[in-house]
């Protein structure tokens, strides 16, 4: 599975789940596979027919007009007394673009702090709508190894609809959030126009400390 989108309605009962997947499994094993996790991990029943699966071959999809896809340029973490800031540097089409963030520097917070300075970043390169916020971002053991998922909201006018992105931890946990981000994300993101550079956004991030 490349990507995943689940569209649900005001009560939270899911009515639509859009994955992009390369080819090598059937649609329908792929559609088994989503209702197993669905039930299995968070106990909901989901019919089929609601399962839409898109698939593509093993050459990468063709670059999509507009902002492109989005690569990770540097990820910095400040510890300061009172609490964490994250800065995420992102880079698209020859544009760059600085996401701050703030929160507790536990553990297990980090993660949240590094998603949602990226969201921050994203925000500063795309032009008008959708708008995307942070919702759950997790970490999960599987099998012998530890992935991050977020799920991601992106809005636009009254519509909303719930994104999914997930990256291993490698060497250096701190990416993680970022690229899981990404995953969740890049398939829209291909297609937004870019926001045009404002000098004034380059200035230092709001210091935590007193």
């Amino acid at each position: 599975v490349n990507s995943c989108e689940i569209q649900s309605d005001p009560d939270g009962t899911i009515t639509a789940v859009h994955v992009t997947a390369r080819s090598g499994r059937s649609p329908k094993q792929i559609a088994r596979d989503i209702e197993a996790i669905l039930a299995a991990e968070e106990g909901v029943a989901i019919d089929h027919r609601k399962i839409s699966i898109a698939q593509y071959g093993e050459t990468e999809l063709a670059p999509a007009q507009g902002m492109g896809r989005v690569s990770l340029s540097g990820v910095s973490l400040h510890h300061a007394p009172a609490g964490l800031e994250v800065e995420v540097v992102l880079s698209a089409r020859g544009l760059q673009a600085t996401g701050r963030a703030a929160g507790p520097g536990t553990r297990w917070e980090v993660r949240r702090t590094v998603a949602q300075a990226t969201l921050d970043a994203i925000a500063k390169l795309v032009d008008g709508e959708p708008s995307f916020s942070l919702g759950e971002v997790e970490e999960k053991e599987l099998g012998d190894k530890r992935v991050i998922l977020v799920c991601v909201n992106r809005s636009l006018g009254r519509s909303e609809s719930h994104l999914i992105g997930c990256c291993q931890v490698g060497f250096d946990p701190t990416q993680a959030p970022v690229f899981a981000v990404l995953d969740a994300l890049n398939r829209f993101l291909g297609t937004l126009n870019p926001r045009e550079p404002v000098e004034y956004e380059i200035g230092p991030a709001p210091s935590l400390r007193g």
